[in-house]
């Protein structure tokens, strides 16, 4: 056989029978007596305790080196009763949080999405706000999601996207959301972060 011909029976060995690893994935998660499931697109990493948020979500490499993030942090039981319930003064607050943020960074924002509350399956309701926003880095979107699940568990959810992936990675982003759910009891071989 020549040489051509084992490169080619090669490159479609690797064709057929791909690592697992190239496909999304549902993985378990225990934090802190909190167990949640979500799938991880093809491609993404996880990451425990980036930079403090107990979960993370990595985007595959760009050429601008900015990933899209997920990050989860389980925060503990709420009473929805107290989510945004003061409507405009709750959503001020966020945009003067951010825009504290963006002091500190020499940046400024560009635009705030309108609050939505939004639900999906295995999910009980979500508050999300978002925002575009220019760093001396790069330009940026975020979202700040704050999910209930099983019995008024309250994770807050934050992406980021660069500006320049935003239209694709969103789509990523938001179908990866909707896969988020909590479950009564992690399996044993849940990832545990502490």
């Amino acid at each position: 056989m020549n040489f051509n011909a084992r490169n080619t029976i090669f490159l479609l060995f690797l064709t057929l029978f791909q690592p697992l690893s190239s496909f999304a994935a549902i993985e378990d998660f225990k934090v802190k007596g909190d167990q949640f499931k979500i799938e991880v697109p093809a491609g993404w990493q996880t990451a425990n305790d980036f930079y403090g948020i107990p979960v993370t979500l990595l985007g595959p490499d760009n050429e601008e080196k900015k990933r899209t993030v997920i990050g989860i942090t389980p925060v503990g039981y709420a009473d929805t009763a107290h989510a945004f319930d003061k409507g405009d003064p709750d959503i001020k607050a966020y945009m003067g949080g951010r825009e504290e943020w963006l002091k500190t960074f020499d940046g400024k924002s560009l635009s705030y999405d309108s609050y939505q509350k939004i639900s999906w399956p295995g999910i009980e309701e979500a508050h999300a706000l978002g925002y575009h926003y220019e760093l001396p880095s790069g330009k940026f979107y975020e979202r700040s999601l704050f999910v209930f699940c099983g019995g008024r568990r309250l994770y807050h959810v934050k992406t980021i996207t660069h500006s320049n992936h935003e239209k694709t990675d969103n789509a990523i982003v938001d179908k990866t959301l909707k896969t988020l759910s909590c479950v009564a009891t992690a399996p044993e071989n849940s990832r545990k972060v502490k």
